[in-house]
Order: C-alpha cells, then sequence, then structure tokens
C-alpha cells in the first residue's frame, strides 16, 4: 500500500511524508530551456543544480520551478524563431513542425551567441507569434580554440597567440605535412559558425581557401563534443588533428572521456570570436494565463544562474568570466593545455559577420546532388505510412534542398529483373513538384529489395552525373534492413570497397531499433562512405533533414 501511495502523487515533494503533517505541494510551473547543442550538458547540470537549490525550495520544501533543458541546431532555431514562429505556436503542415523538429515552445534560449537574437530578429515575420528579451550581459565566456595534440603542438608563446586562425593552420601545416584540422557544423552549432568567421574573414571573401584549410571525408561532425569524441576511433588520426572547439571543452571533457583522447594544447586565434552564452526570454503571444507565475520562475532561475550558483557550474566546467574573461576556477588551465592569460582575444561575434559567413558556407559548394533510394519491398508495410515512415521521412529532408539542387528518388524493389525504379529523376525541381511525384509513386512492392545492386547503381550514376565537380553529392538510402540478406560476403566487401572509393557518403537510415550497430552493414557502409548511419535511436525526421540539408542550398 505504501508503494501504491507513492506512485499515486507522482512528482509531488511531501512533508513529512507520514502523519498528518504529510501534505502534497502543488505542481511547480515548468520552465523550458532551449540551449545551443555544445552547451547542453552545462545549462543541464546547472539546471539540476537550481532545482534543488534553496533559491527553488519554499519554506515548506517544495519546488518553486521545474527546468526542462533540451537543445536544436543553431541554424534551425534561429529560422523557426525569423519565419516559422506561428508554426511552431500552433503547426497545420506535417512537414513543417518545429514543435516536432525542434522541440517545444521555450520559455528561455540561451544561444552560444548574443550574434543569434539579432540574425533572428532579422527580417522578422510580421506576424510573429514570439518576442525576444534577452539579458544585457552573457552568462559566461570561452573562447573557441585550436586544439593541437601534443604530438605535433608548440608551447612556444609566439605560435599559440597573436595570430590569426588561417596562419595558425598554415604553420601547423608547414611544420607536419600530414596536421588536418576539423570543425564541427556550422549549421547545427555556434561554435562551427564562430571558428568559420576566422577562416573566411569576417566579409567572407576567402571561402575557398578557408574551406581546403579543413576540408575533410565526409561530413563535418554535428558538435564540438562529438567531434572530439570521434578523433580517438583511430589513433593516428586523432594525433595529426586539431579540432576547433570552445576551450571549455579541455577542461570538462566529454561523454566519451578525457582519457581516451590525445591530450591537446590550446592556441588561440585572434579573430575567431568566442563562446558567450546569454539568456533571452521568449515570450509567446496568447500564453498569458500564467504569465505573472511564469515571469517569477524565470527572474528566480536567472537570478541563480548569474550568482553564485550558476558561477560555480560554469566555473566547473572550464569557462571564463564574461567581463574580464579570466578563468572563474583559476585551477582550470592545470594540466589541460590551457593558458590562463591569452591575448588579444576577438571581440563579440556580430549579427551581420554570423549571416554573412553562414551563406557563405552554405554556398561554398554550390548546388548539391542527392539521390534517395527508398526501400520498396513488402516489408517495408509496417514503416511506410505517417510522417516517421519511409516517405514521410523522405518528405520532411526536402527542405533541406533548394530550388538549384539536383535530387531523385529510387523506389527500390527487385521486380521483373529491375532492381529499382525512377520515382524523380535526378535534376532540379520545385519542392511542390517534387512531393506530388513521390506521394503519387511511392508505394510498397510484394517484391522483395536488393541493396547490393541498387548501392552500386546509384554509386554509378552519382560518378555518370559528374561526380568530379566540386558539387557536394549525398546518397539517402531509407531501409528497413530486412533484406541485408543480400548484402552480405562478397557483395558486402564490394560495396564498402565502392563506399571508400566513391567520394559521395552515404547516409543510411534504418527504420528499426538497433539497425546501426557497429557491426552491420548499415553502419559499415555509412563510415566507409565518410557518411553517417541513423536508426530508430534518432530523432529521425530532424537527423536526416540536417544530412541532407549540408549537402544542398536551403529550402526550396
Amino acid at each position: 500500500m505504501i508503494v501504491a501511495g507513492l506512485l499515486g502523487f507522482g512528482g509531488y515533494a511531501l512533508r513529512g511524508f507520514f502523519g498528518a503533517e504529510s501534505v502534497p505541494c502543488a505542481p511547480a510551473p515548468e520552465l523550458r530551456v532551449l540551449t545551443d547543442p555544445d552547451l547542453e550538458a552545462t545549462v543541464r547540470a546547472a539546471a539540476d543544480a537550481y532545482l534543488t537549490s534553496d533559491g527553488n525550495t519554499t519554506g515548506d520544501g517544495c519546488r518553486r520551478t521545474g527546468v526542462t533543458v533540451y537543445s536544436a541546431g543553431s541554424s534551425d532555431v534561429v529560422g523557426a524563431l525569423r519565419s516559422r514562429t506561428g508554426a511552431w505556436h500552433e503547426p497545420h503542415d506535417e512537414d513543417l513542425n518545429p514543435q516536432r523538429d525542434i522541440g517545444p515552445q521555450p520559455d528561455i534560449r540561451i544561444p552560444a551567441s548574443r550574434a543569434d537574437v539579432g540574425r533572428a530578429e532579422d527580417g522578422r515575420d510580421t506576424d510573429a507569434v514570439a518576442t525576444l528579451e534577452p539579458d544585457e550581459e552573457p552568462l559566461a565566456y570561452s573562447p573557441v580554440v585550436l586544439a593541437v595534440p601534443h604530438a605535433i603542438g608548440s608551447e612556444a608563446l609566439q605560435d599559440r597567440t597573436g595570430l590569426t586562425l588561417t596562419e595558425m593552420i598554415d604553420a601547423l601545416t608547414a611544420r607536419h605535412e600530414n596536421a588536418a584540422v576539423h570543425r564541427p557544423d556550422p549549421e547545427h552549432t555556434d561554435v562551427g559558425l564562430l571558428a568559420t568567421i576566422g577562416l573566411y574573414g569576417a566579409q567572407a571573401r576567402d571561402v575557398s581557401r578557408g574551406e581546403r584549410l579543413v576540408a575533410q571525408f565526409g561530413s563535418p561532425s554535428p558538435t564540438a563534443t562529438d567531434l572530439l569524441c570521434t578523433l580517438p576511433d583511430d589513433d593516428a588520426v586523432d594525433d595529426r588533428t586539431a579540432a576547433l572547439v570552445p576551450e571549455f571543452l579541455l577542461r570538462s571533457g566529454v561523454g566519451c572521456g578525457r582519457t581516451t583522447r590525445s591530450p591537446r594544447l590550446a592556441q588561440y586565434p585572434q579573430d575567431v570570436p568566442g563562446v558567450e552564452p546569454v539568456l533571452v526570454r521568449v515570450r509567446w503571444r496568447g500564453a498569458d494565463r500564467d504569465e505573472r507565475a511564469r515571469d517569477a520562475s524565470v527572474d528566480g532561475f536567472r537570478d541563480w544562474l548569474t550568482g553564485e550558483g550558476g558561477r560555480a557550474v560554469f566555473a566547473r566546467d572550464g569557462f571564463r568570466a564574461a567581463d574580464s574573461r579570466e578563468p572563474l576556477y583559476p585551477g582550470a588551465v592545470n594540466d589541460h593545455g590551457m593558458l590562463s592569460a591569452p591575448t588579444p582575444l576577438d571581440e563579440s561575434a556580430g549579427r551581420d559577420a554570423m549571416a554573412r559567413v553562414l551563406r557563405a558556407y552554405q554556398d561554398a559548394g554550390g548546388p548539391g546532388r542527392v539521390l534517395f533510394l527508398l526501400d520498396s519491398s513488402g516489408s517495408m508495410a509496417d514503416r511506410w505510412e505517417g510522417p516517421s515512415g519511409g516517405p514521410g521521412l523522405l518528405r520532411q529532408s526536402l527542405r533541406g534542398l533548394g530550388g538549384q539542387d539536383e535530387y531523385g528518388v529510387w523506389a527500390v524493389a527487385d521486380t521483373g529483373g529491375r532492381t529499382y525504379d525512377t520515382l524523380l529523376d535526378l535534376a532540379a525541381h520545385r519542392r511542390p513538384d517534387a512531393e506530388r511525384a513521390v506521394a503519387a509513386g511511392a508505394r510498397v512492392r510484394d517484391a522483395e529489395a536488393d541493396p547490393y545492386a541498387a548501392l552500386l547503381a546509384a554509386f554509378d550514376e552519382m560518378k555518370g552525373r559528374g561526380g568530379d565537380d566540386g558539387r557536394p553529392q549525398l546518397i539517402v538510402h531509407i531501409t528497413d534492413g530486412e533484406d541485408n540478406d543480400r548484402l552480405t560476403g562478397r557483395r558486402l566487401d564490394e560495396v564498402l570497397d565502392r563506399a571508400g572509393t566513391s567520394l559521395v557518403p552515404v547516409t543510411v537510415v534504418s527504420l528499426q531499433s538497433g539497425g546501426c550497430d557497429e557491426d552491420g552493414p548499415e553502419h559499415r557502409i555509412a563510415d566507409a562512405s565518410g557518411g553517417r548511419c541513423l536508426d530508430a535511436g534518432d530523432d529521425l525526421g530532424a537527423a536526416l533533414q540536417d544530412e541532407v540539408a549540408r549537402a544542398g542550398t536551403g529550402e526550396g
């Protein structure tokens, strides 16, 4: 009976627990905090500490406020706040649903740069249903550094400060001919975009050279955290690859553990703006029923976050003070390859520079070329309908493509000796026309699929379309994996060999749980091609759209 009683109270806190004084607390307002992916771990730690703090606890031992922290790609959030607040507030379109692709409407937004606020407000819809109220001062500061492995680094101060990013990279590659530099995705996290300002220049006048300096096989890591976790997969690569990351990660580490990575020295480029998380109150039209209580909850969290409690969390994770740019925790620089007082450090990022560089990055490779392979065999019947079915995921991902991009769709099923039928020719399309063509032609066939033959044909198609013309290319294979018995032995070896030599990344979308297990063919094909494997453990709609957007030029 005691267990039943506890379950009945759910998330309520109890006073006294037994006896007449055992009274449930009233439900606390829940704040929704949307942050940049590279800040999520720190903001979540701060929220967890705040929940049990004295400032969030009443005299009766009840919680004043709950906090939910989540993150989404920075460009997606900026775009939604600029032109899709109506759809975020009340989605009407299955394909345009920020609540699904980003998350619930936030009460608080914590971007990694105040410039994100300016980008969201620049050219906003006149009928926007959200207003942004940024704080005047950032919560903390962390420079974006070139983290160089000790094996190829230099301890000399003149190599670590006072140079531009391109000068640092030129010096590094001059000393070590096999040295490489990787940067996280500028569309997904502000860290990647801030680093790109240094690569291109604030006026984005040297795009091609900047991209050559960080050229890599396959797609960039979504975040700086993912980048530092990916490098140790190959010790030889880890030991010769510098990473553009926020300095605080050298102290706080990431989920894969500092001990697995090559130790690094931080170099501080003078032309790369730093990370400056800022609290932004987001108000939604019509959300005034509990406005007073919600404002009090936001104020309480802000007071704690900007006071000693929040300062301690940012200090522990290796951030610097926003005003002095000195380490919040003096011991943070010890044994982590950091400098206590690097100078000079660049000024804050500008709205126009970030917007200009993002556009240049998106246009860097020109229009893209994407070929979708949609498993249309009989086993897909249970994974066909709705936004999370095969055709639904494909249609959602088309938002990452523009009118100048070339893309096509093959229905993969072995019918009468043909391994696929063309639903959409590989060409430039208007998105509404493409969606209608897919909706009209996509159907489950009474046949098996042959992923071996379809993938080899796809590699041939992409090569014949001008594989050496410099355009971004991508093959997307959406499958339930039920026909993987035709992708084993010498057949799989041949596909892996072609994937490794074609220079066309393959994003495999497996609609089954565990479809991207490390030893499975989906993961191995994606890995060999420099692509990515997504399965039911991922947010497939948002993740696939991100992958397609990297090859495309944006919404058409």
